[in-house]
């Protein structure tokens, strides 16, 4: 088999917020892998809420097989099973080959219909070539994620009728600005905070909100390309969601 992680990066690649019908390849990565990376995890859907994940990749150009230099022409996601009913997956380009050192996306997008765990498997083939002879494409199925669609993600209001959560922010991939949508069953002023992948503050503003669901926009412009947490507090609860900044 060609190196493992060749196999990891394609399946973990399926998630990351977005509200748009499909994902935009970030050009500005050139370091090979995947943003973000496993250890952030796969995010938690809802049932009835619409569910857009989006992650870059920066295929490698090279690896070794049997000891030899492969040049890596491609990476094929054949197929995604596993997927929570409701859900689709595209990617870009859209015949979902990835060539070697090209940067791309996949986009997971639909309405849950069903609250569970749903393991994924990613049917994928890698080919390649050593010495100027191709190689035969090396199937391979990954199967060491999942994805949770929960029941509810917000904290119950009063009857029922209202939650505290953070709704998906658009755009997302953002370049100039995204709008921030929340809900909450009581107004009231509320901290809101943005952190990169490392934890550390990038923004905050205290907002104060009607009961309901209300929208801010918020400028992203001076922040950099990558992934950023958004969160909410209102005083007893706190409540996140992921955010891509791109400057395509």
């Amino acid at each position: 088999m060609l190196h493992r992680f060749l196999l990891l990066v394609i399946c973990t690649f399926m998630l990351s917020s977005v509200a748009n019908a499909q994902c935009t390849p970030n050009t500005a990565l050139t370091i090979p892998g995947l943003y973000p990376d496993s250890a952030m995890g796969l995010p938690n859907g809802t049932v009835g809420v619409n569910y857009n994940e989006v992650m870059q990749l920066v295929v490698f150009t090279d690896t070794t097989f049997n000891g030899l230099p492969v040049v890596i022409t491609s990476i094929t996601i054949t197929s995604v099973t596993g997927l929570p009913p409701g859900v689709t997956y595209q990617c870009v380009p859209s015949n979902c080959i990835f060539p070697g050192g090209s940067n791309g996306c996949i986009l997971l997008s639909g309405l849950p219909t069903t609250a569970g765990t749903f393991p994924l498997l990613v049917n994928i083939e890698t080919a390649g070539t050593t010495f100027g002879v191709p190689l035969p494409p090396q199937p391979d199925v990954v199967n060491d994620y999942s994805i949770t669609i929960d029941q509810s993600t917000g904290i119950a209001g009063v009857d029922g009728e209202a939650q505290f959560e953070l709704l998906p922010n658009f755009p997302n991939p953002a370049k100039e600005y995204t709008d921030i949508v929340y809900s909450t069953p009581l107004g009231g002023d509320f901290e809101l905070g943005i952190y990169n992948i490392l934890g550390k503050e990038v923004y905050s503003q205290m907002v104060r909100g009607k009961r309901g669901q209300n929208t801010m926009r918020v400028s992203t412009t001076n922040f950099s390309p990558g992934i950023y947490m958004i969160s909410l507090n209102n005083g007893k609860n706190v409540v996140t969601r992921k955010m891509i900044v791109s400057d395509q």
